[in-house]
């Protein structure tokens, strides 16, 4: 059967499994291959089973693609047990899910032979994966810098190969002569990486307030006048988002139940990746109720305090949240108790 099942949160083997499967099956039609992506959001009206079941006018096959399929509603999952009950013969589907079991009505229809399952890295086989990349690039890196590629990488290949192909690059240029260092890394990546109120969370849940304060300095150093703004309210996204996992694991609901059932001001807002799944453990296990509600209104109470500052006084008023954030979870500042560190 012309259908294969990918599951589990290691991204980047799995996308190494489906250029694979691109890859023999351009081979097996002389390079006639149609290739169309879809999302469980795109193809709620029967989208999927069209392109799945009509012939293409420029290939004599079609690799249909199915991401996200954890994400997929009751109704597209009937729609897809339905096509695999009779599968067209000039197309193949691929089924990727970031979770490591899927609904049954697809999985016991999926030859075993063509499910696969991508676990995370483990910590040692990581670390070899870093070594080797940076070997093949003729570039050396010492224990200390492969440490620190794993703290601030997520566990796939697909995080690990963007961070060390942009630092390779950057360091054959820079000075080849001497291998990477740890200070090396955290400089790179301090100066290069992307920083916003979602890649601040994850270091908040984890109670690490230097990495929080420095990751503070490049979002607020943009320069952009709107960026105060949106910082906080994307900390006060998340952190409803945290009351409502919290209320509903205190209500007794699954784990499983509780990310899927999350909500921001009445509004869906599952938690479905695993990084964000990890980040939400983490802060649901550093914060109890009362704390994260004492943090939400703490972020109300600084929105209203930006609005009305300065730009010299910004990154005071940050700080101090922070701080009260991370250290006193939420509880009042005396105003001469914090000092930036």
């Amino acid at each position: 059967m012309s259908v294969h099942l990918l599951l589990g949160p290691e991204v980047g083997a799995k996308e190494g499994a489906l250029r694979h499967i691109r890859d023999t099956l351009r081979t097996e039609h002389a390079g006639e291959v149609e290739i169309i992506r879809f999302y469980p959001f795109e193809c709620e009206g029967g989208e999927l089973t069209a392109a799945l079941l009509n012939t293409s006018l420029f290939s004599d096959h079609r690799l249909v693609i199915l991401s996200q399929a954890e994400s997929a509603s009751a109704a597209l999952v009937d729609e897809v047990a339905s096509y695999l009950a009779r599968p067209a013969e000039g197309a193949t589907l691929v089924i990727i899910s970031s979770e490591l079991f899927i609904s049954s009505k697809i999985s016991k229809l999926v030859p075993k032979a063509n499910t696969q399952t991508f676990y995370d890295l483990l910590e040692r086989e990581k670390g070899e994966w870093i070594r080797t990349f940076f070997r093949r690039m003729g570039l050396m890196i010492s224990t200390g810098a492969v440490d620190s590629l794993i703290d601030i990488s997520e566990d796939n290949t697909q995080e690990l190969r963007t961070i060390c192909s942009q630092l390779g690059l950057f360091w054959q240029i820079a000075d080849k002569g001497r291998p990477i260092e740890e200070e090396d890394v955290d400089l790179y990546v301090f100066h290069s990486r992307q920083e916003d109120a979602f890649t601040l969370f994850p270091l908040i849940a984890r109670g690490e307030l230097r990495q929080s304060l420095k990751s503070l300095s490049v979002i607020l150093g943009s320069g952009e006048s709107q960026t105060p703004i949106l910082l906080l309210r994307g900390l006060l996204w998340q952190f409803r988002r945290l009351l409502s996992l919290q209320e509903l694991l205190e209500a007794k609901e699954s784990e499983f139940e509780a990310f899927a059932k999350a909500k921001v001001m009445e509004k869906d807002a599952a938690i479905r990746k695993p990084k964000d799944k990890s980040s939400y453990r983490d802060a649901a296990s550093r914060f109890n109720l009362e704390e994260t509600q004492a943090i939400i209104a703490a972020l109300i109470k600084a929105d209203l305090a930006v609005k009305e500052a300065g730009v010299d006084l910004m990154k005071t008023i940050f700080e101090r949240l922070l701080y009260q954030i991370i250290v006193k979870k939420g509880a009042p500042l005396a105003e001469a108790q914090f000092a930036a560190l």
